[in-house]
């Protein structure tokens, strides 16, 4: 998963922390955007850090991956681990930060899979909303393949291998300011080995070779025509093709469910 990747290399985050993003830092194939493009998206942080994205449906719900919630040991954090950071392009300063109050991932999520890869948040006050501050509707049915789609994110720009003390390991670059890019929906078909979006509704492929998310963009939003179709779950390890994403169409109900319960 994007995030077990992301939390290992929080320090190298920290440190580029205090630099000034240069025009190459992309989503891999994007640009920098300003909020007020996406003011729907939102950055999960976690010890001060960003984690995940994620995307606003009402004044205090936030819609995100499960795997969100999880270390990269297993362990499930709660909601008083976390904080969310709405009505900034800068995913360390801006906007405001509002404290998460309640947490409800998919009952049957399968820990490192996409399996169930939702989840909804409840935050301790609501928002005030303004250009760059506002929800998202929820769209009702898969986007056909090859339709036009838009991801947003802080994930990594770049991935590549690299040697460290004998041993292989990837090493990302991540932006500061929020990125975006547009990809195309794709024919269901297997990403990973094995049976996977060939076979499942819960799933929606998309992007390509130097158009995708990375490590970072976690949770974040998949859009088609200004409604949530996606949110960001797992893709291959340097980010070099297409990405898979969990269908907000098909987990609709239970989304809605939730929040009335969280």
């Amino acid at each position: 998963m994007f995030f077990s990747c992301f939390l290992l290399l929080l320090a190298l985050n920290v440190l580029s922390a205090g630099r000034v993003p240069q025009p190459e830092n992309r989503i891999i194939g994007g640009s920098s955007i300003e909020i007020e493009q996406v003011p729907w998206q939102v950055s999960l942080q976690f010890q001060g850090q960003h984690i995940c994205g994620g995307s606003i449906y009402s004044k205090d719900i936030i819609i995100t991956a499960a795997h969100c919630r999880f270390t990269k040991e297993g362990r499930r954090l709660e909601a008083k681990d976390f904080k969310i950071r709405v009505g900034s392009a800068l995913k360390n300063s801006g906007g405001r930060l509002v404290q998460v109050a309640a947490i409800k991932s998919f009952e049957m999520y399968v820990l490192n899979t996409t399996e169930n890869d939702i989840a909804v948040m409840r935050l301790s006050e609501p928002l005030e909303f303004t250009n760059k501050v506002q929800t998202i509707s929820l769209a009702d049915k898969n986007p056909d393949p090859g339709t036009p789609a838009f991801v947003s994110g802080w994930g990594a720009t770049s991935a590549q291998y690299k040697f460290l003390n004998g041993l292989r390991d990837v090493v990302y670059t991540y932006p500061i300011n929020l990125q975006g890019v547009r990809i195309q929906i794709n024919k269901p078909i297997n990403i990973f080995g094995g049976l996977l979006a060939s076979l499942r509704q819960d799933l929606i492929t998309a992007g390509a070779f130097g158009q995708s998310t990375c490590s970072g963009d976690s949770g974040g939003p998949l859009v088609v025509n200004q409604q949530l179709v996606g949110v960001v779950s797992s893709g291959l390890e340097l980010c070099d093709a297409e990405a898979a994403f969990i269908s907000v169409p098909y987990f609709q109900k239970w989304i809605l469910h939730a929040i009335k319960y969280i």
